[in-house]
């Protein structure tokens, strides 16, 4: 006979109760369960639906100070034991690690809103109704246009998530979240020349503000017909604008630079640079996980210790790195309350919400700066870039402008940088960000000069 499934709050309490009796010195879990629901659409009818659900128990115990891993998608007594088994015995395979668990905080009295529980009740024909919307707007709207041969990427979905994190300390913490997403993808023809245009929306409400079919499929239609004449232009050294659109992308790649993990494993070339200027004056990064309603916001980080709102880079200055529980102590600092850990894995390091802060400039400012200027609209890819280097190789597409005014549409070249450098060469910020619903907020940024291959 299947011995029962446990609710999360009963599996850890056996977890920790088989890791007492085996004699470890300390030890934490994470519990955590999700599910998502969403539907495909193409030439309106359902192309595919998606219902997922998952849970499952994550235990690190320490073992004369050697951490051991284990987890199991299965909360019933027999596979806790199994897991914690396995946990005991690969402590016996680790070195020791210096590192003490988290004691119980106090934690931001804040309503985050990151759980919305009228979400819960969004159905699958209420997705589908949104998505055949979308279809038709981008195809027969106020704003369809000819060119626009069809709509192959469409889509809503909703998600879900819980975790639950305790110690042996005597932490015990728990959060819930959720949101709902929707995105049109059309492809334009011109002659021979295809581009592909997309818009997507995101956030904690089910409503036609925020889900607007015939503002989404306005959005993606000009996003397809918009570099439909492009060409490339001659290489050679340009200023820079990275659009908002792109931005977020191009700056979300280089997070783990300001990890103090990779600073001590020297797989980071911001190593022994707290305290020294590394960018622009201009440029400033935040990390701030206290901000109701950010997709990234949380009261305490995946180790259990309460999350606050860091400078990372001050007027170019770089003020802290990130620390998780391992790398503070081996720096003989504080937590910062950035560590990152799933039921499933090991500890990390993580960004909350990744943010730059807006500029003084509008877009049409920054482009006006110098003589001539790419804005970037779009990036293709990014296996030619690297966070350990900082070397950015990728291909790009855009509009030229000379004098403030766009003068044609840009495509096939490839921008060759370095992220270090790109960070000192920076020019300008505008005051606007995307509205899309991401942690990672960075506004269009001016940097020049840029290696452009045409």
């Amino acid at each position: 006979m299947t011995s029962p499934s446990l609710s999360p709050q009963q599996a850890i309490d056996f977890l920790f109760a088989a890791a007492k009796t085996k004699g470890a010195n300390a030890y934490d879990a994470v519990a955590g369960e999700s599910e998502s629901l969403g539907v495909e659409l193409f030439e309106g009818k359902v192309k595919s639906t998606e219902i997922s659900n998952s849970r499952g128990i994550g235990i690190r115990l320490f073992r004369d100070g050697r951490p051991g891993f284990a987890f199991t998608e299965r909360l019933t007594h027999d596979a806790l034991a199994r897991t914690v088994e396995d946990a005991w015995s690969h402590a016996g395979l680790t070195d020791p690690v210096d590192l003490e668990l988290p004691q119980p905080a106090q934690l931001a009295d804040l309503d985050l809103q990151s759980f919305n529980p009228t979400l819960e009740n969004v159905t699958l024909d209420e997705m589908k109704s949104l998505g055949l919307e979308l279809e038709i707007q981008a195809k027969n709207g106020p704003h369809a246009d000819a060119r626009i041969e069809n709509v192959p990427y469409l889509g809503v979905s909703r998600s879900g998530g819980y975790s639950l994190i305790a110690n042996s300390n005597g932490v015990l913490y728990e959060s819930r979240s959720n949101s709902v997403s929707a995105y049109v993808g059309v492809v334009a023809k011109q002659g021979e020349i295809k581009k592909m245009g997309v818009f997507g929306r995101g956030g904690r409400h089910f409503n036609h503000t925020l889900f607007d079919p015939a503002y989404m499929a306005r959005m993606a239609v000009e996003r397809g017909i918009e570099l439909l004449d492009a060409a490339p232009v001659p290489s050679g050294a340009y200023p820079v604008v990275f659009s908002h659109r792109v931005s977020e992308q191009l700056f979300g790649m280089f997070g783990s630079p300001f990890f103090a993990e990779a600073a001590q494993k020297s797989q980071s070339r911001l190593k022994d640079k707290v305290g020294e200027r590394i960018a622009s004056p201009l440029f400033n990064l935040v990390s701030d996980p206290l901000l109701p309603g950010m997709p990234g916001s949380h009261l305490f980080d995946g180790e259990g210790v309460a999350s606050q709102r860091l400078e990372v880079v001050k007027d170019g200055v770089l003020q802290t790195y990130l620390y998780n529980l391992e790398s503070a102590k081996k720096a003989g600092v504080v937590p910062t309350g950035t560590g990152s850990r799933g039921y499933s894995g090991k500890a990390g390091t993580g960004f909350a919400n990744y943010l730059v802060p807006l500029g003084t400039h509008s877009v049409e400012d920054l482009l006006a700066q110098h003589p001539k200027c790419l804005l970037i609209v779009k990036l293709e890819g990014g296996s030619g870039c690297s966070a350990i280097s900082g070397e950015i190789s990728i291909g790009a597409q855009g509009f030229l402008y000379e004098n403030g005014a766009r003068v044609r549409a840009v495509d096939r070249i490839t921008l060759s940088t370095n992220f270090f450098d790109l960070l000192q060469n920076i020019e300008g910020f505008s005051n606007e960000y995307s509205d899309a619903f991401s942690s990672v907020k960075v506004p269009d940024v001016l940097v020049n000069p840029v290696h452009v291959a045409g």
